[in-house]
């Protein structure tokens, strides 16, 4: 088949959707299919590089920080595109490449998936004042969204059910959870020594996009009331509130490690040479980074979230904690057991190399392309 993918964002941004989609293109083309990608450009040049297109774009950044918004809807990009006639159309994002991946479903004749990654109506404070009317634009835009394509596909039954109470037809929705790339185990005491920790060290470790949604502010505070010795808090990632998380830090009479963004091929170094992932985020539809600390063999401390049912599970490979007492008293009981912790961190890899693999994220998107051509 010849498959198109379009997508708001694309590497080197490092997001869920940007590594759901490169996941989803290596399995693609190792299937054999021929795979293009639609994206936006950082600058108002559109121009291609091997099978990615890029478009033109502009800043959105007080519609959603790093968004950028694509003018051109007539070009010579788009144009090859059309010629190219692609089979089927899968869009990532809601905007600018949404719009041209239904022009060039139209002019192509191909049915067009969609999926939807991201809840929105977390994000209402980007561009709404108020919640109220952030939700019902959300729910609006959403139905509109829904009409226009011939299936949905979401990560999660959570991301399932809000769609669901927005009105959306059950049987556009398909779940298909996304698939990670699963990496070899390496030495935690190597890792250590070459990033500059010891191996008594007690690390936790944020991983992910740095955005006021995540709610980071919470895990610094629980950070700041844990009494534990050699305890370090390490903070991986970029985004437009790193800034502001660093100011915060500053209350708290403890050393945070600001790492940054870090190269892709880098992150498993981070999940490894850490002790526990811990997250406090409430936004995710599935959270890419939950499977990631779970394949990496890392134990996750999570907020309890509908999108973590079913993957974590409390004392087997981690914990869905309520409130700070909760927090620290798991903290302090795996901590407190090395073997117990031992077998935590085994059984989260296990668990994660039966359920999160590329291949069988892969496989469900391949099965609706096959569905939807055969109409």
């Amino acid at each position: 088949m010849k498959i198109l993918i379009t997508s708001d964002w694309y590497y080197p941004v490092v997001n869920g959707v940007v590594r759901s989609l490169l996941n989803l293109k290596q399995y693609l083309e190792d299937q054999g299919h021929e795979v293009k990608v639609l994206t936006l450009s950082n600058s108002t040049k559109s121009f291609k590089k091997d099978q990615v297109y890029y478009i033109g774009s502009l800043g959105a950044g007080k519609v959603y920080p790093e968004a950028r918004i694509g003018p051109h809807l007539r070009n010579k990009e788009i144009l090859e595109l059309i010629e190219w006639k692609p089979d089927v159309i899968h869009s990532q994002c809601e905007f600018s490449t949404f719009i041209m991946a239904k022009q060039i479903a139209k002019k192509a004749n191909a049915p067009i998936l969609h999926t939807y990654h991201t809840v929105y109506e977390d994000y209402t404070h980007y561009f709404s004042p108020s919640k109220k009317v952030g939700k019902k634009i959300i729910s609006t835009l959403s139905r509109i969204i829904a009409s226009k394509v011939d299936r949905l596909i979401v990560p999660s039954i959570k991301t399932k059910n809000i769609l669901l109470s927005y009105g959306i037809d059950e049987d556009e929705i398909v779940v298909v959870p996304t698939g990670i790339k699963i990496d070899g185990l390496m030495d935690k005491i190597s890792l250590r020594e070459k990033y500059g920790y010891g191996p008594d060290d007690k690390i936790l470790l944020y991983l992910g996009r740095l955005a006021a949604e995540k709610n980071i502010e919470e895990l610094i505070d629980f950070y700041q009331k844990i009494k534990m010795d050699d305890l370090k808090f390490l903070i991986v990632g970029g985004g437009p509130y790193l800034s502001k998380l660093k100011k915060y830090a500053q209350n708290i009479d403890r050393k945070i490690d600001f790492i940054g963004q870090v190269d892709p091929g880098l992150v498993k170094d981070y999940y490894q040479l850490a002790d526990i992932f811990i997250s406090a985020s409430k936004s995710e539809t599935q959270g890419l980074t939950y499977y990631e600390a779970l394949s990496n063999g890392r134990i996750a401390l999570c907020k309890k979230d509908a999108c973590l049912d079913g993957v974590i599970k409390n004392n087997f490979n981690g914990y869905q904690y309520e409130e700070y007492g909760e927090f620290e008293e798991f903290l302090y009981h795996v901590f407190a057991d090395e073997h117990e912790k031992s077998q935590m961190e085994k059984n989260a890899r296990i668990f994660a190399l039966d359920n999160f693999s590329i291949e069988s994220f892969g496989e469900k998107c391949e099965q609706e392309y096959e569905k939807l051509v055969k109409i």
